[in-house]
Formats: structure tokens, sequence, C-alpha cells
């Protein structure tokens, strides 16, 4: 049984990205951070530090359901090399991840989660595209999954940054015992 595609959502600084790439590394994905595929005014709304709209967010997962069919067919020509898609995007609100849902009826989805220290440690660090303050001012338009869609999404927690690999150890194992159940 093919693995199925995984889409990493959260919040900025919840280890999204970091997960997709333990995926390619551990367990053979391809990974794409949805971020490559922000359009330019969405990157302009980042660097003026505000949020996106309600129109934006919705071409954007539009943009996002058509990068990874995209993403997927390269994968499928490979032929018998082709790898399983892995993507993170932070994806706020339930609306617009059905947006991808509908398109990658196959994908799981996983709730990248982390408290906020860790997220504000992390995003303090930089390499985000999204600082301390934004982020703090982002999380508060986040919709965590409830009800039918709780149910149906898988939920990592990543509270582990110990500098030592124990954060990682812990990912690995769940990400591991995920995919062992989503086969």
């Amino acid at each position: 049984t093919p693995r199925p595609p995984l889409f990493f959502f959260g919040l900025p600084g919840s280890g999204k990205t970091h997960c997709g790439q333990l995926a390619e590394r551990e367990f053979g994905y391809t990974f794409r951070d949805g971020d490559s595929w922000l359009p330019e005014d969405l990157l302009q709304s980042l660097a003026r530090r505000q949020g996106f709209t309600d129109e934006q967010r919705h071409r954007y997962a539009c943009e996002v359901a058509k990068c990874m069919a995209d993403a997927r067919s390269a994968e499928a020509a490979r032929g018998p090399g082709a790898r399983p898609l892995a993507v993170s995007q932070a994806m706020f609100k339930r609306k617009y991840r059905d947006v991808i849902r509908t398109a990658h009826p196959d994908a799981l989805f996983v709730w990248v989660r982390a408290e906020f220290p860790a997220i504000q440690a992390r995003l303090s660090r930089g390499g985000n595209l999204v600082d301390a303050a934004l982020g703090h001012r982002m999380a508060r338009d986040f919709e965590p999954p409830e009800g039918e869609e709780a149910v149906s999404s898988a939920t990592l927690e990543n509270n582990g940054d110990d500098g030592q690999g124990f954060g990682d150890a812990l990912l690995l194992r769940d990400l591991r015992a995920l995919l062992a159940t989503r086969r």
C-alpha cells in the first residue's frame, strides 16, 4: 500500500518544516515547503508584518493544492522510484485546509503543535518568514482542528528542543507510529 501524502500544518515556529524534513530524510518522502509557493503579494504582507486577507488565503490555498498536484505528478513520472509527498504550510483556517483536503483526499493532515514558549524561542532565533511579534499576533487567527477535522487529522507534539536530538527522537517515534497506522 502506498504511503499517504503528508500535509503538516500549524502555527509559525511549531516545527512544520522540520517535520517535513524528517519525513524526507528518515521515511523517503519528497518534501516541499509551502512557503516557497507564496505569491509576491503575500510575501509583501509578511514583509510589512501583516497577516493575510481572506481573499489572499483562499487564492493561496488553491495555489498550494495545484502545486501539490504538480509535485505529485512529477514524482509519479519517476516510475518505480516515485516517493510520496510531504508539504508544510501553516494554513490557519479550516476552510482553506478543506481546499487542500478536497483536492487531495488521500493526504494525511498532521497538526504540528508546540507550546507557546517553544514557538516564541524558535521564532526569536530567526530564519523564518515570521518573527516572534508577528507570530504572536497571527496565533489569534489560527483555527485548531475540531470535530470531524480533529478526528481525521493526526497531531504531533513538538516541544523538544534540547539541542541533543531528544526532540527529534520523539518526533521520529511519533511519525513512525503515525505512518504505521495510516497505510
